[in-house]
């Protein structure tokens, strides 16, 4: 019911920007101002549909990247929340760890899920690219191999959306794999980024502290759209599986995230953020 969150449209005259096949095997220009940082974000219902089944809501987020353009991103991800049904209560507890290479040829990453407290999936991985885009072997649930699509991992998407937001471009369209959903698949996404906004501080939502740490840095308006490059429906025609939209610090922090479903919303406010010592520069 709840989907995990591991990793929008508008119809709108504007410049369309794809990613180019040479960034795929390279670390994405905008990498050069992320900060290695845990953010901690309260989560709650923001709206839901009868159909969905959900009378409340609540929970939390951490997310922590440690690491450099020079060596490579670690990061690690809670997604926790207590939901209210009809009929039921339930827990459901996410937890990831991943490692990007410097370069952007390999994607090590480790998925464990948690329903009411019981172990659900454990999920182990490698994908590097080859010539003809990603070869990915699974150590968990079962050993297994297979080949998919070229596409971005992580850090390079959050990068590459950075750098087109410093380049004014208005959209980007970028097949991402994040070892999500079993391991087994890209998936599509298109990101509209809005006009720069030179001082984003104040936020409804978060506490005063945590706001003012943003003074003075340069962010933009995003929405992800997420599709499932499983779907057979004409492009034009799909609907994505969900939509995120946050507001996009030149650092690579979230804040003021929105999560929107098929029947329900999710809102997270950031409550705490922490920086890491930031790497040398590159010899």
């Amino acid at each position: 019911m709840i989907r995990t969150l591991c990793t929008c449209l508008c119809l709108l005259v504007a410049a369309t920007l794809a990613i180019p096949d040479h960034l795929f095997a390279a670390p994405a220009a905008g990498a050069d101002k992320l900060r290695p940082h845990r953010a901690v974000y309260d989560l709650k219902l923001k709206t839901a549909s009868d159909r969905s089944g959900i009378l409340g809501l609540n929970g939390r987020i951490v997310y922590e990247m440690r690491g450099s353009h020079c060596e490579g991103y670690t990061t690690r991800f809670r997604f926790f929340t207590q939901v209210r049904t009809r009929s039921d209560s339930l827990t459901n507890d996410q937890q990831s760890s991943n490692f990007e290479s410097a370069d952007g040829s390999s994607f090590n990453f480790v998925t464990k899920s948690f329903l009411n407290g019981q172990l659900e999936q454990d999920l182990r991985g490698e994908a590097q690219r080859s010539d003809d885009g990603l070869v990915v072997d699974l150590s968990k649930p079962e050993e297994r191999s297979l080949e998919l699509d070229e596409a971005l991992f992580m850090t390079q998407h959050i990068a590459a959306m950075i750098d087109a937001a410093r380049r004014e471009e208005t959209f980007l369209t970028a097949k991402v794999f994040d070892g999500s959903e079993g391991g087994d698949q890209v998936i599509d996404t298109t990101a509209v980024i809005g006009k720069m906004r030179p001082d984003a501080t104040a936020i409804k939502g978060e506490e005063e502290d945590v706001a003012e740490s943003f003074d003075g840095q340069t962010a933009w308006p995003v929405t992800v759209s997420y599709f499932s490059t499983t779907d057979e429906a004409v492009q034009s025609e799909r609907l994505p599986i969900y939509t995120v939209s946050f507001l996009m610090h030149e650092t690579g922090v979230s804040r003021d995230l929105t999560m929107n479903y098929a029947d329900y919303a999710l809102k997270a406010d950031l409550r705490q953020i922490d920086y890491f010592d930031e790497a040398q520069d590159c010899e």
